[in-house]
């Protein structure tokens, strides 16, 4: 069964720097803010909001346990041949590497994806390619 949609709690301070960020990285993707409900609950996605970002006030809960757990949250993204740029736009906009571009056959033949931690909340976002491993995810349209 495919997911439809989630959201990602975080700090509402954290929201705008994230959609940024999201939205720089992401954008040679499709993917683009969709929705917004006032300054602190945003959909984005390709064709449709499918990745929520839910902005809670700092007396809503522990600043500090909510940005502790973002820490250790990790959201893939699946791409055909654009996980070098991917890294790079991300790199751009102000992520830290965790992951050059490359195969992973630790995780499964031919799979190939890079990693940052976003800016804002710490996040360990990915870009991978399943299909074809390092031919595929060196190809000229990174």
């Amino acid at each position: 069964m495919p997911l439809d949609h989630f959201s990602l709690t975080l700090p509402a301070s954290k929201v705008a720097p994230l959609v940024t960020f999201l939205t720089s990285s992401l954008a040679h993707l499709g993917f683009k803010e969709h929705t917004r409900y006032g300054p602190y609950i945003v959909g984005l996605g390709e064709e449709t909001a499918y990745f929520w970002l839910a902005g809670i006030l700092s007396e809503d809960a522990d600043g500090k346990t909510v940005e502790e757990m973002l820490k250790k949250q990790h959201i893939a993204f699946t791409a055909e041949k654009q996980v070098r740029q991917f890294h790079a736009e991300a790199l751009k906009a102000g992520g830290i590497d965790n992951g050059m571009p490359g195969p992973r056959p630790h995780y499964y033949p031919g799979y190939y994806a890079a990693f940052v931690l976003d800016p804002a909340c710490g996040v360990n976002f990915e870009v991978v390619c399943r299909e074809g491993g390092a031919e595929e995810g060196t190809g000229s349209s990174q």
